[in-house]
């Protein structure tokens, strides 16, 4: 790791992102784990372990696991070992380990993998689930949950919203990322060479009927939206003034009895 440079990344490493991240997990935790069964599974390895937001959620879910987190991003590491301390995990459920993705080296083999919004961020995905594989017991089951950020959607359409998030997907891409990528997971998986591949669409469809989950969400998409304004306005991508018209008007859809909030994300399931 030494000597490299840290790529860019759209949500940036400052505490109230690492924060964010913990709070997005609960917020959609129901939609993604309700369709993850690792029963079956005790050794899992999880790439782009990040806070360890997720993990936490897979302990709770899933308490005889072990985990073994890797992560790029020192930064990530040191908030994961504090928020596992101090969600009452020790190291003999959960390690973590410094490396890139693309090249791991790891002591043992594992019967489950889990990566969750990790492969947008990734030039070559590819790379990422090739270099696991080795790594993988035969049969291990691996899930994958990843965005699909053409699906996003709200009624009436706010035309602020839609500027800001072209720019935000945009600049994504720009940096190497694909805020598309769920899209490809079928391809992804199968060019890396694993089996009996499985594809879901998640996410949310919140309109009247739903109006605490609806304000829940556009909270929780708001917060995400605004994680990537420091990167977007430091590259002169955005004015402040572009940003506030967005919050606000995330706030007033919000509110609004009659709006709709509409997203997926794209589930996968294989084995190695």
């Amino acid at each position: 790791m030494s000597g490299t440079s840290t790529p860019k990344y759209i949500h940036g490493y400052q505490e109230i992102e690492q924060e964010r991240l913990r709070e997005q997990a609960l917020v959609i935790e129901r939609p993604i784990y309700d369709f993850i069964d690792f029963s079956k599974v005790n050794d899992l390895l999880e790439i782009g372990s990040g806070v360890g937001a997720q993990t936490e959620i897979l302990l709770r879910r899933f308490p005889h696991l072990s985990i073994t987190g890797v992560e790029y991003e020192s930064r990530q590491i040191a908030k994961a070992k504090e928020n596992m301390a101090k969600a009452g995990f020790g190291e003999d459920k959960v390690r973590f380990v410094h490396q890139d993705a693309k090249n791991l080296k790891l002591d043992k083999q594992y019967d489950g993998a889990f990566i969750c919004w990790v492969l947008e961020h990734i030039p070559d995905p590819v790379e990422v689930l090739i270099s696991m594989k080795p790594f993988l017991k035969t049969g291990a089951m691996v899930s994958i949950t990843e965005v699909f950020n053409a699906t996003f959607y709200t009624y009436p359409v706010m035309p602020s919203i839609v500027d800001y998030w072209k720019i935000y997907n945009d600049y994504q891409v720009q940096i190497g990322g694909d805020p598309q990528v769920g899209a490809r997971l079928g391809d992804l998986l199968s060019e890396s060479g694993y089996q009996n591949i499985s594809l879901r669409s998640g996410g949310f469809h919140l309109d009247s009927r739903y109006s605490d989950e609806k304000r829940t969400v556009f909270n929780y998409w708001k917060n995400l939206m605004n994680s990537g304004a420091p990167a977007l306005l430091s590259e002169g991508l955005v004015s402040e003034i572009q940003v506030k018209d967005m919050l606000e008007a995330m706030d007033q859809l919000r509110d609004m009895p009659n709006s709709v909030f509409y997203y997926r994300f794209i589930q996968a399931t294989a084995f190695a």
